[in-house]
């Protein structure tokens, strides 16, 4: 029985391979998890599948489709293939106790993040530089992360909701400030007045292979492999107030090819920051 017709997961990403899904719970399919995988379902617009006691890979043979979200008590996780994906956050963690012991953090400093600055993520991925972003920005800032895939800005989303129900830490007060939406940036920059946000951030990094990190092996897939243009760019200066970054692996000719002059990024560190000031808009 397939069900490949109303389960595609490839949605505005870009992605390279078609992706489709269904939605179940954990072997132990309690009430809550499927009154919970049954709203994630009408959410997507998924199938929902009932587990009955089948492996994973049995239940995406017999429907027919490449992937399958599970559903339980802990998380919600994307199987494909022999990979799992759930939300983590990353580095995030550890850049903020670093900041707190006074060290600076090369993106935010990039960024130039101050107290209660709106902040646009055009490339949310995991999150974890927008909860770095969140932190730095306090109380009274914001973190709105675009990601153009469906399926990631799902568990994301679902994953720092869960962090928020964690309790009162710095990393919990941050999640509370971002808002992620599934949108593609070109045509939310498009749609979005002048001026609305301090500083436009894009890390689009994903279309490069990172050795050693499985929450972006499982997926890469999904992701937009699109390079950034300059049209994309123009656009985020007009929403921005005070500058555009961009962050890349250190020496990379995109810089060159998006005509961005000013490259900012610590001495040892693997990746680079392009920055582009909007006239009259930053501390320079």
């Amino acid at each position: 029985m397939a069900v490949s017709d109303h389960s595609d997961l490839s949605g505005t990403s870009g992605c390279q391979h078609r992706i489709t899904g269904i939605v179940t719970t954990a072997s132990s399919e309690t009430p809550e998890l499927i009154s919970r995988a049954l709203l994630i379902s009408k959410k997507i617009n998924l199938p929902y599948i009932g587990r009955n006691n089948k492996g994973i890979k049995k239940l995406a043979k017999e429907y027919g489709v490449t992937g399958v979200i599970v559903v339980s008590a802990k998380r919600i996780s994307f199987h494909l293939e022999n990979k799992e994906f759930f939300y983590h956050p990353g580095m995030a963690k550890l850049r903020i106790k670093e900041m707190l012991k006074g060290k600076t953090d090369q993106m935010v400093k990039s960024m130039d993040i101050c107290p209660g600055d709106a902040i646009l993520d055009c490339t949310l991925g995991l999150g974890s530089d927008a909860l770095v972003a969140s932190y730095a920005a306090g109380p009274y800032g914001t973190v709105t992360g675009l990601e153009s895939s469906l399926l990631i800005e799902l568990l994301v989303r679902e994953g720092l909701a869960e962090m928020r129900d964690e309790g009162e830490t710095l990393m919990t007060r941050a999640a509370e400030r971002i808002t992620t939406l599934n949108s593609h940036h070109l045509e939310f920059l498009t749609n979005t007045p002048d001026g609305t946000y301090d500083t436009v951030y894009f890390d689009p990094m994903f279309r490069h292979c990172i050795k050693g990190s499985p929450y972006m092996d499982a997926m890469r897939p999904l992701t937009d492999h699109s390079p950034l243009n300059c049209l994309v760019l123009q656009e985020a200066l007009r929403v921005c107030r005070k500058r555009v970054v961009v962050k890349e692996k250190k020496g990379s000719t995109e810089f060159t090819r998006l005509g961005i002059h000013r490259v900012d990024g610590g001495k040892y560190s693997p990746v680079a920051f392009g920055i582009i000031i909007k006239r009259g808009g930053g501390h320079g």
